[in-house]
């Protein structure tokens, strides 16, 4: 393999990348082509494509690249995840389309269009974007099956520390990691390939695209001739930084006027997926208002009829930010003696519980009125349960990552709640359990784990013991 060749197929994923913006542009100018071949005889020069839809064309030609890179949809690692592909670049059709509609409604020339053909080209837009995503994460997966997205990598550095990070790469499946490279001549070991001595050479032998340098920090030299013998070499290289003796979470490295640093904490949802959310909240929370209203209607005359008092149970609950706001549930209790400086729990057979308010309790459909949360936005469909603000003092003070959880809308379900984790919480154990559980789903989100909780939730509620 030549040194140009590699150096033009190292990331195919990224080429990918860039012929996806091709193909995103031809898919939708062709899906508004054949849907206005199908109303064809709705046109006044059939056969001809009429100025007004040229126009809608060339708009949407421009703004699909535009909006699909903001979207992050084009990045490679996002490319090998086709749940995530096709969410996102539905949304961004969605953008473009409302975008289109905008400058319709400004330039006053929305009569001139058929609705008819606006309709189709949405339709067939979906279709084709979708099987595009899927596609292309099928192509990926069959060249990282074949091992042709793997980059050639090597190691300068022996002992436990250099043998990790090599580990670590390797487990990742991206990488083909050739050995180790000493850094003095009497190092030696089964992976390693030699010593910096003859680095240039094992580089060109090897057709290594990438250095590692995993040198310890005594050892400066190291770097000064990683960096000499690569000079004449289209290679990265890339060092790894010594941190302090603390478990310090890292999730990348930057720049910031010039200065380099790591990035040790972050914010669980970029500006992208923040909107992603909030679209499938709001969505989704008014379909379900919608579907479930007279549910709720039934539900609201139980519990006015079974005991005095309100339908709707109000308490302040710990938001994003641990900003407090109003929960709504149905009433599920004949008294309340909870204050803001102590929330008594909910116990199995408490006597506080009406016959109705055990029934709702049980089914969890005492919960419906937090979609109305969701929509004014002090909620999301799935997220961390916000728990009393009573709760909220006691157990930051007894669980370390307590509070991590308000990175994040609180969810009328979660992770924790599908798996178990739900009801009382009598001692610190069962709460560390349930901040473990979910601080595992603000560090994995994505839509297909939101749409797979939403899916398993009716299911555990009938079937989860904790629930009383």
């Amino acid at each position: 393999m030549a040194w140009g060749r590699t150096a033009t197929h190292s990331d195919p994923e990224t080429l990918l990348g860039g012929l996806l913006r091709v193909v995103d542009v031809l898919l939708v100018v062709l899906a508004g082509y054949l849907a206005y071949l199908l109303r064809d005889s709705g046109f006044d020069e059939p056969g001809s494509v009429r100025s007004p839809y040229l126009v809608a064309f060339f708009a949407a030609a421009v703004l699909t690249p535009n909006v699909m890179h903001l979207s992050g949809i084009y990045r490679p690692e996002l490319l090998r995840q086709p749940v995530q592909q096709v969410a996102r670049s539905l949304v961004a059709w969605a953008v473009i389309l409302g975008l289109l509609l905008l400058l319709s409604a400004l330039t006053q020339t929305t009569l001139i269009y058929s609705r008819a053909w606006f309709v189709l080209w949405a339709a067939f837009g979906v279709l084709g974007l979708a099987v595009a995503r899927v596609l292309a994460a099928g192509q990926i997966a069959r060249w990282r099956a074949s091992g042709f997205t793997l980059k050639r990598l090597a190691v300068v550095g022996t002992g436990p520390r250099a043998e990790a990070v090599a580990r670590q790469l390797r487990d990742t499946g991206d990488f083909e990691i050739l050995g180790l490279i000493a850094t003095r001549p009497e190092q030696s070991g089964r992976e390693v390939l030699g010593d910096l001595s003859r680095i240039e050479a094992l580089l060109r032998e090897h057709q290594i695209e990438e250095v590692i340098v995993a040198a310890p920090r005594n050892e400066p030299e190291s770097i000064k001739r990683v960096m000499a013998a690569v000079r004449g070499l289209p290679i990265d290289v890339r060092l790894v930084p010594e941190l302090p003796e603390l478990e310090l979470p890292v999730y990348g490295f930057g720049r910031i006027a010039g200065v380099p640093l790591l990035h040790i904490w972050r914010r669980p949802l970029s500006p992208w997926e923040l909107l992603l959310k909030a679209v499938e909240d709001r969505v989704l929370a008014a379909l379900l208002l919608v579907l479930l209203s007279p549910l709720m209607a039934l539900i609201a005359l139980a519990v006015r009829l079974d005991s005095p008092g309100p339908v709707l149970f109000r308490q302040s609950r710990a938001g994003l930010n641990n900003r407090p706001f109003e929960l709504l549930k149905f009433r599920s209790m004949a008294v309340c003696t909870d204050t803001p400086s102590a929330v008594v729990q909910a116990v199995r057979n408490d006597p506080r519980v009406t016959r109705v308010g055990a029934l709702l309790r049980r089914s969890s459909l005492d919960e419906l009125p937090q979609l109305l949360n969701v929509l004014r936005g002090e909620m999301s469909l799935v997220g961390p349960r916000p728990h009393a603000l009573a709760h909220e003092t006691h157990y930051s003070q007894l669980i370390a990552d307590y509070l991590s959880r308000q990175r994040m809308k609180p969810g009328m379900t979660g992770w924790a709640q599908i798996n178990g984790l739900r009801g009382e919480t009598d001692t610190p154990e069962k709460m560390r359990r349930r901040v473990q559980a979910d601080l595992y789903y603000i560090e994995h989100w994505s839509v297909w784990l939101d749409i797979r909780i939403l899916l398993l939730t009716p299911f555990v509620a009938l079937i989860d013991k904790n629930a009383y």
